[in-house]
């Protein structure tokens, strides 16, 4: 009499582990596992206030393996990566990168799976702002004053970006102007090289308020152009020589600041790297009450080896 139970659970146990083998069978038959890869935003979790990250990726790239039925349905919005900054101090860091996504899919690999970054501390000091002008007045007239809202404006950020700021710069276009007026023009910030710092630095104001006077222009005069350098010329080299063409040319303005002009410069040329002779088209740099006719002019330079 007690054999027939224990007989039934045994039957039923077999039974029961063959329709989960069945099951499984079929579902990876039916619905099989596949892998995908994405790339996902990289999340900044628990961040310092004094402390910014520098030169961390955006993005990394994710491979998740799961059911086919559900990879087709997996957004962007579903993978969550991220780095956790608690805890960490100032300077050069490596962090884990963190993952998570949904029930049932698992994380193949991540790519980069730690990343390598900088912390460094947020400061803030007061930049320059210069005024540059693009275009020309009418013919009949020229720039002869120019008043600024604030000659300063106050940038924040990582203290190794902010260093590398020179000034602020908003320009303001005068082509075929001739009477007087005021603008409120945006700001960018450039390098010593006078390259724009794109991202990464607040600033305030964000723009500043130009108010324009025009004059007649009455005197003409021809003056040197004297190109502008920066930069250093690879190790062993020096420059031959630097000609601009043309060498001169001719200005107009109010007789007081023409009378005074002597030359005019062009923008800096970076020498960085050069190590033969070439050839720059460069524009000239306008002066405050003077008109240049001609926007750009070249300029070549030759080196030699010592």
């Amino acid at each position: 009499m007690d054999r027939l139970p224990k007989t039934n659970l045994t039957a039923k146990i077999v039974a029961l582990v063959l329709a989960v083998i069945l099951w499984v069978y079929v579902m990876n038959e039916q619905n099989p596992p596949v892998e995908v890869n994405m790339e996902v935003p990289l999340e900044i979790r628990n961040t310092s206030s004094s402390l910014v990250p520098v030169d961390i990726p955006e993005f990394v790239r994710i491979r998740v393996r799961g059911p086919r039925t559900l990879i087709a349905g997996l957004s962007q919005q579903d993978i969550k990566t991220y780095v956790d900054l608690r805890g960490l101090t100032e300077g050069l860091n490596t962090a884990k990168v963190h993952t998570t996504v949904p029930t049932s899919m698992e994380v193949v690999e991540v790519i980069p799976d730690r990343v390598t970054f900088r912390l460094d501390r947020v400061a803030n000091r007061q930049v320059p702002i210069d005024v540059r002008l693009a275009g020309s007045p009418s013919i009949d007239s020229v720039v002869e004053k120019i008043n600024y809202s604030t000659v300063n404006v106050v940038v924040e950020g990582p203290k190794g970006l902010l260093d590398t700021v020179a000034k602020a710069v908003a320009t303001v276009d005068v082509s075929g102007k001739n009477t007087d007026f005021t603008v409120s023009a945006p700001l960018i910030l450039l390098d010593q090289n006078g390259k724009e710092i794109g991202e990464g630095l607040s600033f305030n104001p964000g723009n500043v308020s130009v108010t324009l006077s025009f004059a007649p222009s009455v005197s003409k005069k021809v003056i040197d152009i004297k190109p502008s350098v920066t930069g250093e010329l690879p190790k062993g080299y020096i420059i031959k020589q630097l000609v601009t063409n043309p060498p001169r040319v001719e200005v107009s303005g109010t007789p007081n600041v023409v009378e005074k002009t002597e030359f005019i410069y062009t923008e800096p040329i970076n020498l960085d790297g050069i190590d033969k002779d070439k050839e720059f088209e460069v524009k000239l740099v306008g002066k405050e009450g003077i008109v240049i006719p001609k926007k750009t002019i070249k300029v070549n330079i030759s080196v030699i080896k010592q």
